[in-house]
């Protein structure tokens, strides 16, 4: 193939590597006149209607891949077909890099910790990207990544696994027999044809074993010993093979291992920061501290920012025993509207929609109201229908649906723009409904209730997603799934917090413990991995990893006399409120204690209640 011109254009100089999808080849683009990379795909060769059709997936799929641009990622150029009829095969043009893969690399023997820390940190900000444009890698491996020769990695092939075959289903792997990745690094679920973000983690976390003690977590004769040895048998810890690992190391690596993506690292943005925390050594006392205490440090941070800027967020307080409730800039601690009045009972919950220009408030009054939060005037007419005190209030993502949750045991969904509801009564449970929250998505609708159970509907048909979930063994109060989508969390009056799988309806890891009363409000970090929740009377604010369902230390505390809430939010940081016995109001960093933003003096006493808009970028000035 030396010498031959492929689509006009690149004309192939010399053969770099090859393997079972086909050659890279170092190229000459001829029309800018710089030197590519490109590779042939050599898999994808031969005729006939599955031929086709298989070239043309990939050639789709691999468009979608293009997108991604990242200074750790290589940049696709261009793609196209070589030679006609029934000899096409499909190439891809790339940037062309410099340096040495980590297989040859690896074949020297281990590398240092640092060069895998900061190694591992820079592939994760490649997958963190890539996996927010909805693109998994598929094939994390040593060959897919190259060191330059400034130490930077850059990582190859993101997503061609997939593009290749384009078939993956739980009962055959591929149409055409390819294992869509590499045995030796392949996730569990992987392995069943059910690839996710995490499944990507999972083989990060095959490749940082290697790199630190010089071989694989698995060792096995063959493909069907490899991918037997990933679905049931435990790896060694890193410093059992190799002496001199750090146990923090060890806790790392095992994350990534875990059998089921939910008791990993939440997402690559997480484990990056937790690589980075590994370039410094560990003081051997502070985990010995931590685990004598039974506390670990979360894998990931969250992203609270320092300080709010005027107009950035919206703050709602309700009042106890009253219907009033009132709008607050947390950056200058002052109202932003006349007080917002008209409900004859109190307001247990608010909910703002997502770009913040509406306030839902449910009420005592068995009312719920639509409020603009511009002017702090009533939108529309009231929302009746409940027979019970409206307990809960959720927008969809896209602010057209909102759903209350009633005493009387029904969830309704509303129109925004209308005021009317768009289906029948959701009635399942067999009390009152106590907490309503949306997924992500707008795919699902969760509800729990005073009879102990959460059920999940599909707003759009109005009935029904799946059987109950159960578990608690008291009330179940609050419920929320979390920013990525694949947790969903109620709080109970047994004094624990439950984690599911949405999707599937099961159990996630044992109950959230820690608390001494029923657990209320419920929030969840920007980023998925923590978990924080209040209880009713120990005015305590603990916070649990999601990865591992442990405690992240410290837990918060009221100052003095007043208590300490967890903030609601969607979409904002995750706060906590520490609220005076004079009812003025502090907004807390849930995880450093750091104050966020001006104190807000409501002069009520401190039984209030309080929601947090997500960022609003159209109000900041």
């Amino acid at each position: 193939m030396r010498d031959q011109l492929l689509g006009g254009r690149y004309r192939l100089v010399r053969e770099l590597g090859h393997g079972g999808m086909g050659q890279v080849w170092e190229a000459r683009d001829e029309t800018l006149g710089r030197p590519v990379a490109v590779k042939v795909i050599s898999l994808l060769a031969g005729g006939g209607s599955r031929g086709d059709q298989a070239r043309a997936r990939f050639l789709r799929e691999a468009r979608i891949t293009a997108r991604l641009q990242h200074p750790h990622i290589v940049t696709m150029h261009d793609l196209g077909e070589a030679g006609t009829g029934g000899d096409k095969v499909p190439f891809l043009v790339m940037e062309l890099v410099r340096g040495e893969g980590l297989d040859a690399k690896l074949a020297r023997g281990p590398v240092t910790l640092p060069d895998a820390a900061r190694w591992g940190t820079q592939v994760c900000d490649a997958l963190a990207d890539a996996h927010a444009n909805g693109i998994l890698h598929r094939d994390v491996k040593p060959s897919n990544i190259f060191v330059t020769p400034q130490g930077g990695v850059k990582v190859l092939d993101f997503g061609i696994a997939r593009a290749a075959d384009g078939n993956v289903t739980a009962e055959r792997l591929t149409r055409t027999g390819l294992i869509v990745g590499t045995p030796q690094y392949l996730a569990p679920e992987q392995a069943r044809g059910l690839p996710e973000p995490r499944s990507d983690l999972y083989a990060l976390g095959c490749l940082l074993f290697e790199l630190i003690t010089g071989r694989l977590p698995f060792e096995a004769p063959d493909t069907l010993g490899y991918l037997t040895a990933h679905l049931t048998q435990e790896p060694p810890a890193p410093s059992s093979v190799r002496a001199g690992i750090p146990a923090a190391w060890d806790d790392l690596v095992l994350t990534l291992l875990h059998k089921e993506p939910a008791g990993r690292y939440a997402d690559a943005a997480g484990l990056a920061r937790a690589l980075r925390r590994l370039d410094g050594p560990e003081d051997p006392s502070e985990r010995a501290g931590r685990a004598h205490a039974g506390v670990f440090p979360p894998p990931t941070e969250p992203d609270v920012p320092a300080t709010p800027a005027p107009g950035e967020y919206l703050f709602a307080t309700s009042l106890g025993g009253a219907g009033t409730v009132r709008l607050w800039d947390p950056a200058t601690g002052r109202p932003v509207s006349p007080p917002l009045a008209g409900h004859t009972g109190t307001v247990f919950r608010m909910a703002f929609s997502p770009d913040g220009r509406l306030l839902a408030t449910g009420s005592r009054d068995e009312t719920a109201r639509l409020w603009d939060t511009a002017t702090g005037r009533l939108v529309g007419d009231l929302l009746t229908g409940h027979t019970g005190t409206v307990e809960d209030v959720a927008f969809s993502p896209d602010g057209r649906l909102l759903a209350t949750g009633s005493l009387d045991g029904t969830v309704r969904l509303w129109d925004t723009a209308t005021g009317r509801t768009v289906c029948e009564p959701l009635t399942a449970h067999a009390n009152g409904v106590v907490g309503v929250a949306f997924s992500p998505d707008g795919r699902l609708l969760a509800s729990s209730g005073l009879d102990r159970t959460v059920r999940l509907w599909d707003p759009t048909a109005g009935r029904p997603a799946g059987e109950p979930l159960t578990g608690h063994t008291g009330d179940a109060l609050r419920v929320m799934f979390s920013p990525d989508g694949r947790l969903l969390a109620a709080s109970g009056r047994d004094w624990t917090v439950r984690l599911w799988d949405p999707a599937t309806g099961q159990a996630v890891g044992e109950p959230l413990t820690g608390h001494t009363n029923s657990v209320w409000e419920l929030a969840f970090s920007p980023d998925s991995s923590v978990l924080a929740a209040h209880s009713q009377d120990d005015d305590t604010l603990l916070r649990w990893d999601t990865a591992t369902g442990r405690l992240v230390d410290p837990p918060l505390t009221a100052r003095g006399d007043g208590r300490l809430v967890v903030v609601p939010s969607s979409g904002g940081p995750l706060l906590a409120a520490d609220i005076g016995e004079d009812g003025t109001v502090r907004l807390r960093d849930a995880a450093t204690g750091q104050s966020f933003g001006r104190p807000m003096t409501t002069r009520t006493g401190k039984y209030v209640y309080v929601e947090l808009s997500s960022r609003l970028g159209h109000r900041a000035r």
